[in-house]
């Protein structure tokens, strides 16, 4: 709580349940450790209680204009089960606008995915899904829904905006191995470029957008969507509780 703002802590302690007061410390605590450490590569010393943060209409959370102005920071934030993926990207302070989303899936094998498909996906996303052998269909589903969501967030609309005005086709991507480094060892782990994204009606220009899809492990997956037209380097690393709060 120390590494909180007094307005973060009121907000936590209002929420009833005890685990879920639990996560949304653990989640706001690590953001702003994070982003204490990132900032210091380039020198600005901000102590995690001190971040401020605005809100967009539908919720956004990013910096607010003089820490941006500071850092030049872009974050998204998700989280599912144990995992918390936090991505960062910096950028020019006032010359550059950048959108980022990042989302974070399970694969869960109670969800009927065949009711869902017609809501949420486009014609060309479900043609494609099915006509995959149906042992990989779910899998499908997920990797497409964590795509779909990391979009979403980066443009900030919520529910406001149709998953069907959009999607992604997964027929050309290219698999490359990335490091994954933790405090103990560092693996790989397998990621795709090459996802390409269609916009169906909306006056954004998909060409100006990037994406990367990985795998953390069998169940989970994640994917970043970026404004940008060729995709960043990506450095990726795991950061245990224990190790986090030693930074604080």
């Amino acid at each position: 709580m120390a590494l909180l703002p007094e307005d973060e802590c009121h907000k936590i302690n209002r929420l009833y349940r005890q685990q879920a007061r639990d996560k949304a410390l653990m989640v706001r605590a690590y953001l702003r450790i994070l982003l204490s450490q990132y900032a210091r590569l380039w020198q600005v010393d901000i102590a995690p209680h001190q971040w401020q943060f605005e809100y967009g209409d539908k919720g956004k959370p990013g910096l607010c204009e003089r820490d941006f102005r500071l850092t030049g920071i872009h974050f998204n934030i998700s989280h599912s089960g144990q995992w918390l993926v936090i991505s960062f990207y910096r950028g020019h302070p006032i010359k550059q606008h950048i959108e980022l989303g990042v989302d974070i899936e399970r694969s869960r094998a109670s969800t009927n995915i065949y009711a869902i498909l017609s809501h949420y996906f486009t014609d060309i996303e479900t043609r494609d899904l099915l006509a995959l052998p149906e042992d990989q269909q779910r899998e499908r589903f997920f990797d497409l829904w964590a795509l779909k969501e990391s979009y979403i967030k980066a443009k900030g609309l919520g529910l406001a905006m149709s998953l069907k005005g959009f999607s992604f086709t997964m027929q050309h991507r290219k698999s490359a191995n990335m490091a994954l480094f933790d405090a103990q060892q560092s693996r790989e782990i397998n990621i795709d470029n090459g996802i390409s994204l269609q916009l169906h009606d909306s006056e954004d220009d998909a060409e100006q957008w990037s994406v990367m899809f990985g795998r953390l492990d069998y169940e989970y997956r994640f994917a970043i969507s970026i404004s940008l037209p060729e995709s960043p380097t990506w450095l990726a690393q795991v950061v245990t509780a224990q190790s986090v709060f030693a930074l604080a």
